[in-house]
């Protein structure tokens, strides 16, 4: 509904204006009325109309000055004078000013809703192409926050990519060395509120003034990676003292509009997007192991590489949690070997958080199993206090053996693990709209690494290509419908963007939907 305003400085004709038009009819509602140029000008800002109708000889201000200086302070506003003078200057400056009509009194109704109605339609399509420009930045933005999710979870691009990522805005990542910065909310002593709710609002407020700050810069994508964490790909061969003059600045926006403590770390110079997964896993561990210590809100990988003696031994551990679902205890006793000697020379208390966080992420993996023999009674404060009472880092790891071969008896059963039927479940359910493994692997209480590695080790195919399949699927099914269009199929099955979903659909099934369509008849 367009709003309209009538500026006149007699009465009985703002009246008739008012009353001669069936304006709801036509998708028009008369907001106010304006007896002259500043009544007119301050309703103007008040209720924002979308088109105003204004005589042009009024008292005080005049119809034409109140228009330009309307339009510094409404743009968008449109204007129809109507005035019982026709000289030329009077038109003349009111066309300069881009008024969209001049007509003369006394005018018909006709002509001055035929006049309204051209008006409100052209209204209406730019509205409606700002809301499609809008859901279009949107979904790219979803797109590519998608691509640069699943490089660091470490899923190959498959064929074509680099084409790929060029037509969605990430040619950049193609060109020179990466970086990755690593956003992690503080867990302690941050203040954060126990209100499921409130750390929502926080989060929400966070990456507001996050993505605020990115705004600008080409070579930089965000993307939300779990609850309070955030990774952020930067390209052009960033050096290290512009990364951190970034990160610095970063960190001081977040604190100085949310009042919310992060810490940031900085990874050393990416030869390739295929080398992010590595360089993302690392960072992933210095941040879960910094976490509970003060510390610096800015760090960079290089240096904390050369103060921690633990990333030497922790790279390999994600790959526990496979060879755990994989029941190959051979890899699992050779890594505790291998572990040995640097655990044994660790700080005690690191050693004992490292120790709960793998154990912490083993149990959840497995306790839908059904088959637990009565070890996990530990569970929680439980787990903190049995790994708290180990005196030395070698009872310590004994420990640490003993739990992760009763998680390895757990792992026996047929067809895909529960939590990734729940996961599959969801993409079943929501495929129609933006789905993103982060906020899967936060509702399933994993990490998004983890779940990743797992779905396809449990399903032979990676999320992104399980999502893909049950899309097109379905859109398949659709398309036998004659009366659904191949735009309509196409935002069904959550594409907003229907070429996106003919090309995509094309390489499933070896032909556009209207090909398809045709075969079936």
């Amino acid at each position: 509904m367009c709003k309209v305003l009538i500026v006149d400085d007699e009465h009985y004709i703002r009246e008739r204006l008012q009353n001669i038009i069936p304006w709801h009819e036509y998708g028009m509602n008369v907001a106010g009325l304006a007896e002259d140029g500043a009544d007119g000008l301050a309703k103007i800002a008040a209720l924002r109309p979308d088109i105003v109708i204004s005589d042009i000889r009024m008292p005080d201000m005049n119809g034409l000055d109140m228009i330009r200086r309307a339009l510094e302070r409404s743009p968008e506003t449109r204007f129809v004078v109507l005035s019982a003078y026709g000289e030329f200057e009077f038109a003349k400056q009111a066309i300069q000013l881009g008024v969209s009509d001049y007509l003369l009194k006394p005018t018909q109704p006709s002509e001055l809703l035929d006049v309204l109605t051209k008006l409100v339609d052209r209204i209406n399509q730019e509205k409606r192409k700002q809301r499609a420009d809008t859901l279009a930045d949107s979904y790219g933005q979803a797109i590519t926050a998608q691509y640069i999710h699943e490089l660091a979870l470490g899923q190959h691009p498959g064929y074509g990519w680099e084409e790929e990522y060029a037509n969605v805005g990430l040619g950049w990542l193609l060109q020179g060395s990466l970086r990755l910065l690593l956003v992690t909310m503080n867990r302690s002593g941050s203040g954060l509120p126990d209100n499921p709710e409130s750390v929502r609002t926080m989060q929400f407020a966070v990456q507001n003034v996050m993505y605020e700050t990115l705004s600008g810069q080409e070579a930089m994508c965000p993307v939300r990676i779990a609850a309070g964490r955030w990774l952020i790909a930067a390209g052009g061969s960033l050096s290290e003292p512009a990364a951190f003059d970034f990160a610095r600045e970063l960190h001081e926006n977040i604190r100085r509009y949310t009042k919310q403590r992060v810490m940031l770390l900085v990874s050393e110079p990416i030869g390739g997007v295929l080398e992010m997964s590595g360089a993302f896993w690392e960072m992933e561990k210095a941040a879960e192991t910094i976490a509970t210590s003060e510390s610096e809100p800015v760090l960079a990988m290089s240096r904390l590489r050369e103060a921690e003696g633990w990333i030497s031994w922790s790279q390999p551990a994600h790959e526990l949690i496979r060879w755990v679902l994989e029941g190959d205890a051979e890899k699992i006793n050779r890594w505790i070997g291998e572990l040995t000697p640097s655990f044994l020379a660790w700080d005690l208390e690191a050693a004992r958080q490292w120790c709960y966080e793998w154990l912490t992420s083993l149990r959840e993996l497995t306790k839908h199993r059904g088959n637990d023999d009565g070890g996990g009674e530990a569970e929680g404060g439980g787990l903190r206090m049995q790994i708290a009472s180990q005196p030395r880092q070698k009872e310590l790891l004994r420990f640490f053996g003993r739990e992760v071969h009763r998680c390895l008896k757990t792992c026996r059963f047929e067809g895909p693990h529960p939590l990734i039927r729940a996961a599959m479940d969801i993409i079943k359910r929501d495929y129609g709209h933006d789905i993103q493994l982060a906020a899967i692997a936060e509702d399933l209480g994993l990490s998004p690494v983890y779940l990743s590695e797992f779905f396809k080790k449990e399903t032979g195919v990676t999320f992104r290509h399980y999502l893909l399949q049950v899309r097109m699927n379905e859109a398949a099914r659709l398309l036998k419908d004659p009366r659904l269009k191949v735009y309509e199929v196409a935002d069904v099955v959550g594409y907003r963007k229907v070429e996106h979903f003919v090309k995509l659909f094309k390489k499933e099934f070896g032909m556009t939907p209207s090909e398809y369509r045709g075969a079936l008849v």
